[in-house]
């Protein structure tokens, strides 16, 4: 409770400072920078905490770094309407029940985004034109497959 609590803190005061911006200057091409400026202020401080704490535990590749940055890219509708934070806390709480959270995603087009935004995101990369080795990464998650860098990107993700 306590740390959904302090992720919805982190949400609701989410800033990037320009050494923030810097790294993902660095990190995106400018096909890629436009889907991560399309993602609501906290999506992308989430996605920059991920890949910054990758990068401070020895990840330099930058494919690797665009995807942590690019990985939820897929919640946030083709029109540009971000996944509200009140459909996350929704997420969440059904998430604790599967079958009503498989239920809820065929009624509520937010919660249907939410569950498959892995895969949404793949197809939103490739259709802004991302690095192929970028959108490889983003399919390899997106299929569930247990590499060293999927592992770590996913204790990054956990710690953010």
């Amino acid at each position: 409770m306590i740390y959904r609590l302090w992720q919805l803190w982190r949400a609701l005061t989410a800033r990037l400072s320009p050494a923030d911006i810097a790294f993902v200057q660095a990190q995106l091409t400018p096909a890629e920078h436009v889907l991560f400026v399309r993602m609501p202020r906290y999506d992308q401080r989430h996605a920059l905490d991920v890949a910054q704490l990758m990068a401070r535990h020895g990840t330099d590749d930058s494919a690797l770094l665009a995807m942590a940055l690019l990985h939820d890219c897929g919640k946030t509708a083709d029109d540009g309407a971000p996944l509200g934070l009140w459909w996350y806390g929704v997420a969440v709480v059904l998430q604790r029940r599967p079958a009503w959270y498989t239920v809820a995603t065929r009624w509520f087009e937010p919660l249907q985004r939410h569950a498959k935004h892995e895969h949404r995101s793949v197809r939103l990369a490739e259709r802004y034109g991302a690095r192929p080795a970028v959108c490889q990464w983003l399919q390899r998650l997106a299929d569930g497959h247990t590499t060293p860098e999927i592992e770590r990107f996913a204790w990054a993700d956990n710690q953010c």
